[in-house]
């Protein structure tokens, strides 16, 4: 049993982390037509600093109501530790890494002033160091960021287009007790269940994947997969905004939404949602026993197979969407999945406690049919864009669609009086 398990954690530990690789484009599709018909808002920008001073006596409130809601979903999140609390007697000099702390984020986030700029424009360039934490900044040498200055006026588009992105700057970084950091010690997130400790992005895994609909076996064999946290932050987040928004603070309103947002999105990535899709549970459970005896083929296909797709479907997405929004090619069929709806398609946001059944059950339910598809497509790795009636585009856009038609959902239910 004990070999099977490990099945299990050698495949967690080899598939990419990130399900979304552009967030932000993502985002600039959606919001291309979200606010038809009426301006869009504009809000001042604040600084962290500023908002917690001024704020200082609900945060732990907020924080508190997060809390008690997981401990009802998430059994397996520990209460966080009574040092660690928001309090309103904080220190000025001390209030950004404090609330840090007592969200159970990497302290050393950096929440600087920005925008990213999506679709080109002019401004003064913010340095990536002032950013992010990140020793490998990956794709994001292909962004240009913009400093923003506190008290300047700016549209909520591109408030929430830069923050759906933000998370996986570092904000999940190395919060386990094996992730080798002071916080990962007093956090009480116990040791990292599944992704790679040792290695930088992999050390968020946990926070941006949910398994929820694997068969019970697996479950049975593999009970670290529980260990997910995607919702807590999606309600943590949701709670700040919309005491920002309450309070009179909409800049962070609007960028705490972004940030839950961001979760969601994740989540509506088949492959964030399914650990191994069109494996069943017999055949995961046979290959490793055949592997036992000596014959390791078959578990190296699988996991060659099902990791090479789940690397194409987010690289090529990060590529086109890219291309979509530099050439303004607003009619392929990638980017009216992303902002075409009907009047009878209007989507719904069902809270918190419909998010499993409507968003993951969604994306996982659409795991197998896509794995198969991309299969089919005998593409092994990201080369180049196709023809806009390329069988991939299809793909792409039907999964996008979902991402879009939530992130909509999220967006009309936010409280923003």
């Amino acid at each position: 049993m004990n070999k099977i398990i490990s099945f299990v954690t050698i495949f967690v530990f080899t598939i990419p982390v990130f399900a979304w690789n552009n967030h932000a484009g993502i985002t600039y599709l959606i919001l291309k037509d979200h606010w038809k018909g009426q301006p869009t808002p504009l809000v001042k920008v604040e600084s962290l600093k500023t908002f917690l001073s001024k704020e200082k006596s609900s945060i732990q409130e907020s924080l508190s109501i997060s809390e008690e809601w997981a401990k009802n979903r998430l059994p397996h999140l520990t209460p966080t530790n009574e040092s660690l609390k928001f309090s309103k007697t904080t220190k000025d000099t001390d209030l950004i890494v404090s609330f840090y702390k007592a969200l159970r984020v990497n302290p050393n986030h950096k929440a600087s002033l920005y925008i990213q700029s999506v679709a080109k424009r002019g401004g003064t360039k913010l340095p990536l160091d002032k950013l992010t934490t990140l020793n490998d900044k990956g794709k994001l040498i292909n962004e240009t960021f913009l400093s923003l200055q506190e008290g300047q006026m700016i549209g909520a588009d591109d408030v929430l287009i830069s923050a759906t992105d933000e998370p996986d700057y570092d904000l999940d970084l190395y919060l386990f007790e094996d992730s080798g950091s002071e916080v990962g010690k007093i956090y009480g997130f116990g040791n990292q269940p599944f992704g790679n400790p040792a290695v930088e992005f992999s050390s968020q895994a946990p926070f941006h994947m949910g398994f929820y609909y694997e068969p019970g076996i697996i479950f049975a064999l593999a009970g670290f997969l529980k260990r997910t946290y995607p919702e807590y932050r999606i309600h943590q987040f949701t709670e700040l905004s919309n005491l920002a928004f309450r309070t009179g603070h909409p800049y962070w309103g609007y960028r705490f939404a972004g940030w839950a947002l961001h979760y969601i999105q994740d989540l509506t990535q088949p492959y964030h949602s399914s650990v191994l899709p069109r494996v069943s549970a017999a055949k995961q459970i046979g290959v490793q026993l055949v592997s036992i005896v000596g014959y390791q083929t078959p578990k190296e296909n699988m996991i060659r197979f099902v990791s090479g797709r789940h690397t194409l479907i987010e690289e090529y997405q990060y590529y086109l969407i890219r291309n979509l929004i530099e050439t303004k090619n607003w009619n392929h069929t990638v980017a009216t999945s992303i902002t075409d709806f009907s009047k009878k398609e209007k989507p719904i946001w069902s809270g918190m406690d419909g998010l499993r059944e409507n968003v993951c059950k969604e994306a996982y339910d659409a795991g197998e049919p896509m794995d198969e598809q991309l299969e089919n497509l005998e593409i092994p790795k990201y080369e180049t864009l196709y023809d806009a009636d390329h069988p991939i585009h299809k793909i792409l856009g039907s999964l996008l669609h979902n991402t879009s038609k939530h992130t909509r959902a999220y967006l009309d239910a936010l409280k923003r009086n």
